[in-house]
């Protein structure tokens, strides 16, 4: 899988949780006493390759006005320098205000991109937080499902991975709102957990997870009920319900699987074990996306 690809599916878990995360990263993570905030417009200048992935005006209890830049890094980008010199230039002659810039990594490596420009007339340097050095009580004491999901990134000090990875889904299943909730987040964990490179913690997940999703409020279990409904008023209740339902559940499951299989992170034992159907049917799947 590219780097691209890869940096884009975990940039699309982090902005769809962003909206809930946003002042508890920036109190928890970054240790800004924050009083107020506001959003502040991304379009900077149409030329600008990329927009910041978030932009804030901070007033904090100090008393302290300033702009706050974040961005969500996976890659270790040997050009991140410049790009946030970039933005912190478009963004000065935009506001005209004070400007904190973080970038906050995401990967468990140790990042070597450079953080400052040091040149006659010029002193540049943004802040570079690894989210593998974060205590993961800070994101798993939330009660957010949208922000306990990110303890997988953090630091698990002495605790066994797998028992880390008890805690996170234990506590989604208390965050959670209702199973349509968990289940998402269930999924951004899984893809979330490939980030630490741990194989065995993946698996422990992986197999967990089966055990917090009750049949009845599983959604291809939902979807099985709903086709056996309707199958059984035109040819017998009992009967079309049956065979609605298992056919609902192939059918759902199928769906499901070609997405995690276009997404290319988990391997045909890993979603074979995990909506119970055969290594055959994984990769007879998977050479139909081929054709």
């Amino acid at each position: 899988m590219n780097n691209k690809k890869e940096a884009n599916r975990y940039d699309k878990i982090f902005k769809e949780n962003l909206e809930a995360v946003t002042l508890s990263m920036i109190e928890k993570v970054l240790q800004i006493d924050v009083a107020n905030y506001e959003k502040i417009p991304l379009d900077l200048q149409r030329t600008l390759e990329r927009k910041p992935d978030q932009l804030l005006k901070i007033t904090d209890r100090q008393g302290d006005t300033f702009l706050l830049q974040l961005e969500f890094q996976l890659i270790d980008e040997a050009r991140m320098v410049d790009r946030m010199f970039e933005y912190k230039a478009l963004i000065w002659r935009k506001y005209q205000l004070p400007i904190r810039q973080y970038v906050l990594f995401l990967s468990d490596t140790v990042p070597t991109m450079p953080t400052r420009i040091e040149q006659h007339g010029l002193v540049f340097f943004f802040d570079l937080v690894r989210l593998s050095q974060i205590d993961y009580q800070l994101f798993l004491s939330s009660n957010k499902a949208d922000e306990v999901v990110f303890a997988v990134l953090a630091n698990f000090g002495n605790m066994e991975p797998q028992k880390a990875a008890q805690q996170i889904l234990d506590r989604l299943t208390q965050t959670s709102p209702n199973s349509l909730e968990l289940n998402r987040h269930l999924q951004q964990l899984r893809i979330l957990a490939n980030l630490r490179k741990l194989s065995p913690f993946i698996e422990q997940i992986m197999e967990s997870i089966t055990n917090y999703i009750k049949e009845e409020d599983d959604y291809f279990f939902k979807k099985g009920e709903r086709i056996g409904e309707q199958k059984g008023r035109q040819e017998g209740l009992l009967k079309g319900l049956h065979e609605g339902e298992q056919k609902g559940k192939q059918e759902g499951k199928q769906e499901a699987i070609l997405k995690f299989l276009k997404d290319g992170i988990l391997t045909t034992k890993q979603l074979a074990s995990y909506f119970d159907v055969s290594e055959e049917f994984v990769e007879d799947l998977r050479k139909s996306l081929d054709k």
